[in-house]
C-alpha cells in the first residue's frame, strides 16, 4: 500500500519536473520579481561594483532561480519566498567568489595596508598592534556576542557565512547581513574615535 507522503512526494516530484521542463516560462512568469530583486541588491553596492556586476549578478540571479526549482517543495511554502532568500543568497556567493563583495574587499584593504606599514616600520609594530588590539575592542565595546562573532569569525578565521551560521544557529543571510551592518559599525566607531 502507497503512503500518503510516498504520493505528495510523487506530486512534488512531478510539479519540479514541470517547472524544470517549462524553466524558460516559469523564469518570465517570475521576471519582473528576479529583476526587482536584482535591483535592489545593486542599489546596496558601491557604484563602480553596481556598474561592473549589475548585468551578471542578474545572470546568476536566473542560474538560482531555475537550481531553487529543482529543490522547492511546494508543502512547505510559496515559491517566491524560498526563490527571493536564495537569489540574495547566490548573488552575494558571487560577489565574494569573484572578490568584489565590499566586505570582503574592505577586508582585503585593510590586510593589504597593514602588510604595507608592517614592511616599513618593524620597530613600531609591537606596540603598533597592541595599540589597535585596544582601539578595536574599544570599538566592538557595545557590540552584541553574536556581531562580535560573526566579524572574528569571518574576518579573523577566514569562515564562510553558512559555517557562522551553523555555529551559532543562524541562517546565511542573516550572518551576512550582521556581518555588513557590524562592519559599519565598526568603521563609524573607529572614525569617530579618532576624531
Amino acid at each position: 500500500m502507497t503512503t500518503r507522503r510516498e504520493v505528495e512526494d510523487r506530486i512534488v516530484s512531478i510539479i519540479r519536473e514541470q517547472f524544470l521542463k517549462h524553466s524558460a516560462e516559469t523564469l518570465d512568469k517570475y521576471k519582473n520579481q528576479i529583476e526587482s530583486t536584482v535591483r535592489w541588491y545593486v542599489s546596496t553596492l558601491p557604484r563602480h561594483i553596481a556598474s561592473s556586476e549589475a548585468h551578471d549578478l542578474e545572470s546568476e540571479a536566473k542560474i538560482a532561480f531555475v537550481e531553487c526549482l529543482k529543490t522547492w517543495d511546494p508543502r512547505k511554502g510559496d515559491l517566491w519566498p524560498y526563490v527571493s532568500v536564495r537569489l540574495k543568497g547566490s548573488m552575494q556567493d558571487y560577489l565574494r567568489k569573484r572578490g568584489s563583495d565590499p566586505v570582503a574587499g574592505l577586508y582585503e584593504f585593510i590586510t593589504s595596508a597593514a602588510n604595507v606599514y608592517m614592511a616599513f616600520n618593524k620597530k613600531e609594530i609591537i606596540s603598533d598592534e597592541i595599540d589597535k588590539v585596544l582601539h578595536v575592542d574599544s570599538a566592538m565595546k557595545d557590540f552584541s556576542d553574536k556581531e562580535k562573532a560573526v566579524l572574528e569569525n569571518y574576518y579573523q578565521n577566514d569562515k564562510t557565512f553558512k559555517e557562522i551560521g551553523k555555529e551559532i544557529k543562524l541562517s546565511e543571510s542573516q550572518v551576512s547581513r550582521i556581518c555588513k551592518e557590524a562592519t559599519l559599525k565598526l568603521k563609524k566607531n573607529l572614525v569617530d574615535s579618532e576624531s
